[in-house]
């Protein structure tokens, strides 16, 4: 009886601790799969429950022991992450084909610290795991001269391997005004060199009306006076300054250093130069100057072919720009020249043989201006005439000409019909002419807008091309796809500090511009460098110990940006980093500064 009595308590204490033991493990242990209510529970997970990750997570994975009913149920189950008691964003969980895996992309890189994952499915089954982050985030800051000072103590650019590049600033918005000054540019530039053309072709006489000498001379200081607002006002874009800053004629040099802008100064020149001859239109017909005139106004109007100088376009595509500008010319700046000077009233039959010689002259020149126009489209849209933007607006315009092809061989029958016999030109009959010049003249209006509109816009034959540095780089890749295009460049690509330069070619605008390395090496912390560009221009990294490379061998590149219509499709390389003999690898990450440019 004694030994009985001694085995019973012995047998209640072990299983009291039995049940402690489980109260413990419910309490303290492994939460990953602690459903308070419900039948589906986890049986794996990425990141696992306690594990330390060390470099930035993609996605989270959480894999169910039972199949989900359907994809319905993962798009409206609960699904959290917070670490250190901030919420990261997720987006929306997808389910996989075996319908147990449920995966969402992190849409944030989580803080370092303890991380929280919680999920619930609509049959009530919930649960929650932890892990912890110790990712170390190297991230950049959108300041151009932030802890960099000169001697005295005034903030200075940093510079890296033999280059500088300055921070870009967002011009004053005047691409309205601009738009409507290039129409006005197209029919200036047209009445002087078709009205010169004209009078050298069809009107010699032409010169000796008092009226032909008064529209020419206003036609040239019109030109004047919009060339220059053109190169004012593009000045202050380029150079993001006030409208009386921008009339020195000696700051164009420096803002418009582009080949388009080199063209604008040329042309605003050579403009200048015509005055020459609208003051005196009779040096167009006089041998001993002829030729001096003729040079004059057709490099002006030639210029309008180069206005895409510094892009890359075929060369061939200068030659049919420049023949194109000649003709368009030609004929808008004969339309302007009759329905102003020619037709305003009755007249003798050098009226008359004008008349019939421009309406010969013009169904060629307008033949030419359609088959160059054409062939230019081809060059710069090719296939992507009704996809890209260029090319639909080509489209536009293309159907404004097929309306006047009619109208300028209606205009050409009508003249051989009723001036094929006459010697003078009568009232009515120059107000009929004149009222259907006038409603050809309309039309070209309109295509000369869609004109200015095809300027402003980049066709996809026509990016900008690369621009070479004067540093040299050990890694250089340019990336790009059909809406991003990004170069990126990197020296010594050794662990340690290094230096590096992103340059962006295209969007037009961008934002939440980013690059993020990660290295494949485990335990190693990964870099996002958040770049303070907004148009195309170049970011630098300073090479000043504040961009450290600190592990070897291959690290991922993703590079990704959002527009107004969103996300850009990312782009992604690989970097290959080699150990340096005498590298000291530091344990802390810095914060790196980028200037913008």
């Amino acid at each position: 009886m004694a030994i009985l009595k001694t085995k019973q308590p012995a047998k209640l204490s072990a299983l009291a601790g039995l049940i402690g033991l489980g109260i413990i493990i419910g309490i303290f242990g492994n939460t990953a799969n602690a459903s308070v209510s419900g039948q589906n529970q986890l049986s794996s997970s990425n990141p696992a429950p306690n594990q330390v990750v060390s470099v930035p997570p993609t996605q989270l994975q959480l894999v169910f022991q039972n199949p989900l009913a359907n994809p319905e149920v993962v798009t409206s189950m609960g699904l959290s992450l917070a670490c250190n008691g901030t919420l990261v964003g997720l987006g929306v969980p997808q389910l996989g084909t075996d319908y147990k895996t449920v995966s969402a992309a992190l849409t944030q890189i989580p803080p370092s610290g303890l991380c929280t994952v919680s999920w619930a499915l609509p049959d009530k089954s919930l649960g929650s795991f932890s892990f912890t982050s110790a990712v170390e985030i190297q991230t950049t800051i959108a300041g151009a001269t932030d802890g960099v000072t000169d001697a005295d103590g005034t903030p200075s650019t940093p510079t890296i391997i033999g280059e500088t590049i300055e921070q870009q600033q967002s011009g004053p918005r005047v691409g309205g005004i601009l738009g409507l000054l290039r129409v006005l540019e197209y029919l200036l530039m047209s009445a002087l060199f078709g009205g010169l053309a004209l009078i050298v072709t069809a009107w010699p006489e032409g010169t000796t009306y008092g009226v032909t000498l008064r529209y020419m001379r206003l036609a040239w200081f019109a030109c004047v006076v919009n060339m220059f607002l053109i190169l004012v006002l593009s000045t202050m874009r380029a150079e993001s300054q006030g409208f009386i800053a921008s009339i020195n004629p000696f700051g164009w040099f420096g803002a418009l250093n582009t080949g388009s802008g080199a063209i604008l100064i040329l042309r605003f020149v050579l403009i200048l130069a015509c005055g020459w001859v609208a003051m005196k239109p009779e040096r167009i017909n006089d041998p001993a100057s002829q030729f001096i005139a003729g040079s004059i106004i057709i490099s002006m109007i030639g210029t309008l072919g180069l206005s895409r100088l510094g892009q890359d376009v075929a060369v061939f595509s200068y030659v049919l720009g420049i023949i194109h500008a000649i003709a368009m010319a030609y004929w808008i700046g004969g339309l302007l020249l009759l329905s102003r000077v020619v037709l305003i009233g009755p007249g003798t039959s050098d009226l008359v043989s004008a008349v019939r010689a421009f309406a010969n002259h013009a169904v060629v020149a307008f033949g030419v201006t359609a088959f160059t126009g054409a062939s230019l489209i081809y060059l710069l849209d090719s296939s992507s005439i009704f996809t890209s933007g260029h090319g639909r607006i080509a489209v536009f315009k293309l159907i404004f000409v097929s309306v006047m092809v009619y109208i300028t061989l209606l205009v050409k029958q009508f003249a051989a019909k009723r001036l094929v016999d006459g010697d003078n030109l009568s009232g009515r009959m120059a107000w009929r002419l004149r009222r259907a010049v006038s409603v050809e003249l309309a039309f070209a209006l309109i295509a000369l807008m869609f004109t200015s509109w095809l300027a402003a816009t980049t066709p996809p034959k026509a990016k900008a091309e690369v621009r070479t540095t004067s540093a040299i780089y050990s890694f250089r890749e340019e990336l790009k796809n059909d809406r991003f295009h990004v170069v990126i460049s990197l020296t010594p690509g050794v662990t340690g500090t290094n230096a590096m330069r992103i340059e962006l070619i295209e969007p037009r605008r961008i934002n939440n511009f980013a690059v993020k390395m990660v290295p494949q090496a485990i335990g190693f912390a990964g870099i996002q460098i958040n770049v303070p560009l907004t148009r195309p221009g170049a970011a630098i990294v300073a090479g000043d110990g504040s961009f450290i490379l600190n592990a070897p061998g291959i690290w991922n590149i993703e590079i990704s940006g959002t527009t107004t219509t969103g996300d850009l499709t990312p782009l992604a390389t690989t970097l290959a980093v080699t150990q340096a003999p005498d590298a000291q690898t530091a344990t802390t990450l810095p914060t790196a500064t980028t200037i913008g440019g």
